[in-house]
């Protein structure tokens, strides 16, 4: 495929060269991990460091295990098999074929409505790997690129998962800051991943009438920015949770990126399926834990140096301080926040490193 698309005149770059070995590789592993691996090599490129994504793949990849081959589903199939994990390369399967029949923003258009209550998909990966492939899609459309988004909406159909409540549909003025939802008690809790974790608010009536109480009205975009923010700043408070937090930003950060490309319904409802999601990884962290005051000071003394944020984080090789720190450089480009600078510097810093507890 390499040399076809390159007598075509398509430069192939180091991102099309991780993805081509990525694509060989399985959606999850480590009993149901996400695999970041095509999400942080593209962060790397927007940072502007494709030439350490060999590094990156040849330190990430052999954790993975091989893709399976699957067999598109038909129409009458799909929806019993949303949600479905072990039918993950039958997904991908589905949207590589349609893909090659139809511009992939027809596909798009067509399919992320319908995704959008199951947001939450593999902590919001299956959204996150759907936008990273987009903005590769969006630079130079490849047969190679498409695949990787059939392998994003393949992520997010199959292990599809809503949350408890309904955005916004009784809202309240003013009502969306994910300070103001009261976390589950420590006694409901439990462990295991993100998406486990969240079995919790089934029962956790606050977080149902915070889903219901938001206040959507107003400008996407600045909702966006509103939210994006106070997660980056949660995550400062919570040194011992920063990959929950991450998630929480990177979100909602995934949205904006779509929504040049989704109608304008379908914007609206992922906006509230961002907050949905930001507010279940806030409900089940623990409570805030005390920055380490020489790790403040330092990431302090680098935060309005994004060029260093940038390199040091790409250097770090570690795939959520690579995915954070571009996600809030790239917030802070369209609505500047302190928090956000903060938040890449601490990412690049320290998410790679051992990790506090309180």
């Amino acid at each position: 495929m390499m040399g076809a698309e390159f007598e075509r005149g398509v430069s192939i770059t180091e991102l099309d060269i991780a993805w081509e070995r990525f694509h060989q590789t399985g959606l999850e592993w480590g009993g149901g991990l996400a695999n970041h691996g095509p999400m942080a090599a593209e962060a790397l490129e927007a940072l502007g460091h494709p030439s350490l994504i060999p590094g990156f793949v040849d330190r990430y990849a052999p954790r993975l295990p091989p893709a399976q081959s699957g067999h598109p589903l038909a129409e009458h199939e799909r929806a019993g098999a949303r949600g479905m994990a072990e039918r993950s390369a039958d997904w991908v399967a589905t949207w590589e074929r349609e893909l090659a029949r139809r511009p992939w923003t027809d596909v798009l258009v067509e399919t992320v409505p319908g995704l959008l209550p199951g947001a939450f998909a593999s902590a919001a990966h299956g959204l996150l790997r759907t936008m990273h492939a987009v903005r590769g899609l969006t630079a130079v459309d490849t047969p190679l690129r498409r695949r990787e988004l059939a392998h994003g909406l393949g992520v997010w159909a199959a292990t599809y998962q809503e949350l408890p409540g309904t955005p916004g549909s009784a809202p309240s003025a003013g009502s969306r800051r994910l300070a103001d939802l009261a976390p589950v008690p420590e006694a409901d809790r439990s462990g295991g991943a993100f998406t486990e974790q969240v079995g919790a608010l089934d029962s956790h009536v606050a977080y149902s009438e915070w889903v219901a109480a938001l206040d959507l009205e107003g400008e996407p975009g600045a909702l966006l920015s509103e939210l994006v923010a106070e997660a980056a700043g949660l995550y400062l408070q919570h040194p011992n949770a920063r990959i929950a937090y991450c998630h929480a930003v990177t979100a909602p950060a995934a949205v904006r990126v779509l929504a040049p490309l989704l109608p304008d319904d379908a914007v609206r409802q992922a906006v509230g399926r961002a907050y949905q999601a930001a507010g279940a990884l806030h409900a089940i962290t623990y409570a805030p834990c005390p920055p380490d005051p020489e790790e403040r000071s330092e990431a302090e003394r680098m935060q309005d140096e994004p060029r260093e944020t940038r390199y040091r984080a790409a250097c770090s090789l570690d795939d959520h301080s690579i995915k954070l720190a571009e996600a809030c450089l790239r917030e802070d480009s369209l609505a500047s926040a302190p928090e956000l600078r903060l938040a890449a510097a601490d990412a690049a810093l320290h998410i790679g490193g051992p990790q506090r507890s309180c």
